[in-house]
Protein backbone atom coordinates (compact mmCIF):
# COMPACT_ATOMS: atom_id res chain seq x y z
CA UNK A 1 0.00 0.00 0.00
CA UNK A 2 2.93 2.38 0.64
CA UNK A 3 4.05 2.51 -2.99
CA UNK A 4 0.49 2.83 -4.28
CA UNK A 5 -0.32 5.63 -1.83
CA UNK A 6 2.82 7.60 -2.72
CA UNK A 7 2.15 7.30 -6.47
CA UNK A 8 -1.51 8.30 -6.15
CA UNK A 9 -0.97 11.37 -3.95
CA UNK A 10 -1.66 14.62 -5.86
CA UNK A 11 1.49 16.51 -6.85
CA UNK A 12 0.51 19.52 -4.72
CA UNK A 13 0.72 17.20 -1.69
CA UNK A 14 3.76 15.16 -2.83
CA UNK A 15 6.67 17.44 -3.66
CA UNK A 16 10.30 16.68 -2.83
CA UNK A 17 9.81 17.67 0.84
CA UNK A 18 6.73 15.50 1.25
CA UNK A 19 8.41 12.55 -0.43
CA UNK A 20 11.32 13.06 1.96
CA UNK A 21 8.88 13.07 4.88
CA UNK A 22 7.28 9.80 3.77
CA UNK A 23 10.66 8.11 3.27
CA UNK A 24 11.94 9.50 6.57
CA UNK A 25 8.89 8.16 8.45
CA UNK A 26 9.31 4.72 6.87
CA UNK A 27 13.03 4.70 7.64
CA UNK A 28 12.67 5.83 11.24
CA UNK A 29 9.94 3.25 11.88
CA UNK A 30 12.54 0.67 10.87
CA UNK A 31 15.48 2.22 12.77
CA UNK A 32 17.28 3.24 9.58
CA UNK A 33 19.57 6.24 9.16
CA UNK A 34 18.51 9.07 6.85
CA UNK A 35 20.80 11.65 5.27
CA UNK A 36 19.35 14.53 3.26
CA UNK A 37 21.20 16.77 0.82
CA UNK A 38 19.02 19.69 -0.29
CA UNK A 39 19.09 22.73 -2.56
CA UNK A 40 22.48 24.35 -3.18
CA UNK A 41 24.08 21.80 -0.84
CA UNK A 42 23.70 19.39 -3.78
CA UNK A 43 26.33 21.47 -5.58
CA UNK A 44 28.59 21.52 -2.50
CA UNK A 45 28.32 17.71 -2.24
CA UNK A 46 28.84 17.18 -6.01
CA UNK A 47 25.34 16.23 -7.16
CA UNK A 48 25.11 18.81 -9.98
CA UNK A 49 22.67 16.93 -12.22
CA UNK A 50 20.03 16.62 -9.51
CA UNK A 51 20.45 20.31 -8.73
CA UNK A 52 20.22 21.35 -12.40
CA UNK A 53 16.91 19.57 -12.96
CA UNK A 54 15.27 20.78 -9.75
CA UNK A 55 16.62 24.31 -9.40
CA UNK A 56 13.74 26.01 -11.26
CA UNK A 57 11.14 24.77 -8.78
CA UNK A 58 10.10 26.69 -5.68
CA UNK A 59 10.34 23.29 -3.96
CA UNK A 60 14.10 22.60 -3.59
CA UNK A 61 15.61 19.45 -5.11
CA UNK A 62 17.18 16.89 -2.82
CA UNK A 63 18.88 13.54 -2.54
CA UNK A 64 17.43 11.22 0.10
CA UNK A 65 19.96 8.64 1.33
CA UNK A 66 18.78 5.86 3.68
CA UNK A 67 20.99 3.14 5.18
CA UNK A 68 19.90 0.14 7.24
CA UNK A 69 21.22 -3.20 8.40
CA UNK A 70 24.49 -4.78 9.39
CA UNK A 71 27.46 -3.06 7.68
CA UNK A 72 29.12 -6.48 7.29
CA UNK A 73 26.14 -8.05 5.46
CA UNK A 74 25.92 -8.24 1.66
CA UNK A 75 25.16 -4.79 0.22
CA UNK A 76 21.99 -4.00 -1.68
CA UNK A 77 21.41 -0.51 -3.07
CA UNK A 78 18.07 0.61 -4.49
CA UNK A 79 17.82 3.77 -6.62
CA UNK A 80 14.50 5.28 -7.71
CA UNK A 81 13.49 8.23 -9.85
CA UNK A 82 11.74 10.82 -7.68
CA UNK A 83 10.39 13.34 -10.19
CA UNK A 84 7.44 14.51 -8.10
CA UNK A 85 5.97 16.47 -11.00
CA UNK A 86 7.21 16.82 -14.56
CA UNK A 87 6.00 19.79 -16.58
CA UNK A 88 8.60 18.98 -19.22
CA UNK A 89 10.63 22.01 -18.12
CA UNK A 90 11.39 24.45 -20.92
CA UNK A 91 10.42 21.65 -23.35
CA UNK A 92 6.93 22.05 -21.90
CA UNK A 93 4.56 19.12 -22.22
CA UNK A 94 1.06 19.70 -23.64
CA UNK A 95 -1.70 19.72 -21.01
CA UNK A 96 -2.74 16.14 -21.78
CA UNK A 97 0.86 14.99 -21.37
CA UNK A 98 1.13 16.62 -17.93
CA UNK A 99 -2.08 15.20 -16.51
CA UNK A 100 -0.57 12.11 -14.87
CA UNK A 101 2.92 13.44 -14.19
CA UNK A 102 2.35 13.13 -10.43
CA UNK A 103 3.19 9.49 -11.12
CA UNK A 104 6.65 10.32 -12.51
CA UNK A 105 8.01 9.47 -9.08
CA UNK A 106 6.78 5.90 -9.38
CA UNK A 107 10.35 4.54 -9.34
CA UNK A 108 10.99 6.26 -6.01
CA UNK A 109 7.69 4.97 -4.64
CA UNK A 110 8.46 1.41 -5.75
CA UNK A 111 11.95 1.26 -4.25
CA UNK A 112 10.69 2.91 -1.05
CA UNK A 113 8.02 0.22 -0.69
CA UNK A 114 10.60 -2.49 -1.44
CA UNK A 115 13.01 -1.00 1.12
CA UNK A 116 10.22 -1.00 3.70
CA UNK A 117 9.53 -4.69 3.03
CA UNK A 118 13.24 -5.56 3.28
CA UNK A 119 13.51 -3.78 6.63
CA UNK A 120 10.26 -5.12 8.07
CA UNK A 121 11.20 -8.71 7.22
CA UNK A 122 14.69 -8.27 8.66
CA UNK A 123 16.56 -9.45 5.57
CA UNK A 124 20.24 -10.03 6.27
CA UNK A 125 21.55 -7.24 4.02
CA UNK A 126 23.14 -3.83 4.28
CA UNK A 127 20.48 -1.77 2.52
CA UNK A 128 20.97 1.63 0.95
CA UNK A 129 18.14 3.58 -0.65
CA UNK A 130 18.95 6.58 -2.86
CA UNK A 131 16.14 8.80 -4.13
CA UNK A 132 16.82 11.99 -6.08
CA UNK A 133 13.64 14.05 -5.55
CA UNK A 134 12.86 17.01 -7.83
CA UNK A 135 10.18 18.87 -9.72
CA UNK A 136 10.95 19.65 -13.37
CA UNK A 137 9.60 23.20 -13.55
CA UNK A 138 9.67 26.30 -15.73
CA UNK A 139 11.41 29.44 -14.44
CA UNK A 140 14.11 31.87 -15.45
CA UNK A 141 16.78 29.69 -13.85
CA UNK A 142 15.63 26.43 -15.47
CA UNK A 143 18.17 24.42 -17.39
CA UNK A 144 17.84 24.93 -21.14
CA UNK A 145 18.00 22.80 -24.27
CA UNK A 146 21.63 22.29 -25.31
CA UNK A 147 23.00 23.20 -21.85
CA UNK A 148 25.97 21.06 -20.84
CA UNK A 149 25.83 19.64 -17.32
CA UNK A 150 28.77 18.01 -15.58
CA UNK A 151 27.71 14.95 -13.59
CA UNK A 152 28.91 13.57 -10.28
CA UNK A 153 31.10 11.12 -12.19
CA UNK A 154 32.76 13.98 -14.06
CA UNK A 155 31.17 13.17 -17.41
CA UNK A 156 29.22 15.82 -19.27
CA UNK A 157 25.71 15.65 -20.68
CA UNK A 158 24.45 17.93 -23.44
CA UNK A 159 20.74 18.27 -22.83
CA UNK A 160 18.90 17.83 -26.13
CA UNK A 161 15.46 17.72 -24.53
CA UNK A 162 14.69 18.96 -21.03
CA UNK A 163 12.03 16.28 -20.71
CA UNK A 164 14.78 13.66 -20.28
CA UNK A 165 15.11 14.78 -16.66
CA UNK A 166 14.73 11.33 -15.13
CA UNK A 167 17.91 10.02 -16.70
CA UNK A 168 19.72 13.20 -15.72
CA UNK A 169 18.88 12.95 -12.00
CA UNK A 170 19.47 9.20 -11.90
CA UNK A 171 23.04 9.52 -13.22
CA UNK A 172 24.20 11.31 -10.04
CA UNK A 173 22.37 8.85 -7.77
CA UNK A 174 23.73 5.85 -9.69
CA UNK A 175 27.27 7.26 -9.54
CA UNK A 176 26.89 7.54 -5.78
CA UNK A 177 25.53 3.98 -5.59
CA UNK A 178 28.59 2.73 -7.47
CA UNK A 179 30.97 4.54 -5.13
CA UNK A 180 30.66 1.87 -2.42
Amino acid sequence: ALGRDLINTPAEDMGPAELTGAIDAMARANHAEVRLIEGDELLDQNFPSIHAVGRASSRPPRLIDVTWGNPDAPKVTLVGKGVCFDSGGLDLKPAAGMKMMKKDMGGAASVTALASMIMRTGMKVRLRLLVPAVENSVAGNAFRPMDVITTRKGLTIEIGNIDAEGRVILCDALAEACSE
